[in-house]
């Protein structure tokens, strides 16, 4: 249970949050979303794909970091195993939240920075400070708040771009069979990727408009970042502690479902 409450320098003077704690404490996910402008640092850790809202019908990119739900392959002795966290974990316990009553239902409504008070990594000794003893913010909410603001407006980015994949027919599902150490098996559904062959047949004018709102290099980067679905499998297969390595498992084939 969550008790999002609007952070003010008046309430919150002395709260302290365990950074590296919450982001471990918020890590128990196989999978989260992320904004194109993560692709370039994230390409170099996970596979980055779409998942399709069942809801609205929208898709969003994410980032894969495990095979079954609440598996996060990524945390290892305690902590973070690669050097770059999403944002989405990053930013634990925090949320944005509309101002006053009657904005929750306003697409336009300002955001005010809200904590999870029920949260164990909110303290009033250990942690970082939210707040010097002037009121003003500490860099450390200063960097956070910079990093809600890169959310709230990468998220408006990543849907205008998965939106222009889904209107080009650039968006494919996949389905991935993997195979484990111990013979294992399982399916990865429910995910797309990059539809290449529509892309390569796209006529020069759309390549173009691509490429002018940067949404061929975001395409290039998830296209690329496939490669690590074989890596999240070996750290899947040292985790499956004392079983024999059988010659031949691992990411089996990927084809589009």
């Amino acid at each position: 249970m969550t008790n999002l409450v609007a952070l003010n320098s008046q309430n919150h003077r002395v709260l302290r949050i365990a950074a590296a704690r919450a982001i471990l404490g918020h890590g128990n996910v196989n999978i989260v979303s992320v904004i194109p402008r993560e692709f370039p640092q994230l390409m170099a850790h996970y596979p980055i794909f779409f998942s399709k809202s069942a809801d609205s019908g929208q898709f969003e990119p994410a980032a894969l970091m495990g095979f079954v739900r609440g598996e996060n392959l990524f945390i290892k002795d305690g902590s973070w195993d690669a050097a770059y966290i999403p944002l989405q974990i990053q930013r634990q316990p925090f949320a944005l939240i509309p101002r006053g009553a009657a904005a929750a239902a306003d697409p336009q409504a300002t955001l005010d920075l809200a904590v999870d008070l029920e949260s164990p990594h909110v303290q009033a000794q250990n942690g970082e400070r939210l707040f010097q003893d002037d009121g003003r913010p500490t860099p450390y909410l200063q960097n956070l708040s910079s990093m809600m603001a890169a959310l709230v407006s990468g998220s408006r980015e990543a849907y205008a771009f998965t939106g222009k994949l889904a209107e080009l027919n650039l968006l494919e599902p996949v389905q991935i069979d993997i195979e484990f150490v111990d013979r294992s098996e399982t399916k990865l559904q429910g995910l797309y990727w990059i539809a290449a062959g529509t892309l390569k047949a796209l006529p020069a004018a759309q390549l173009a408009e691509l490429r002018d709102r940067e949404y061929l290099e975001w395409m290039y980067f998830q296209m690329a970042s496939i490669a690590h679905v074989s890596g999240l499998v070996a750290r899947k297969n040292k985790r499956l502690a004392g079983v024999t390595p059988v010659p031949g498992a691992g990411a089996g084939n990927a084809v589009p479902g």
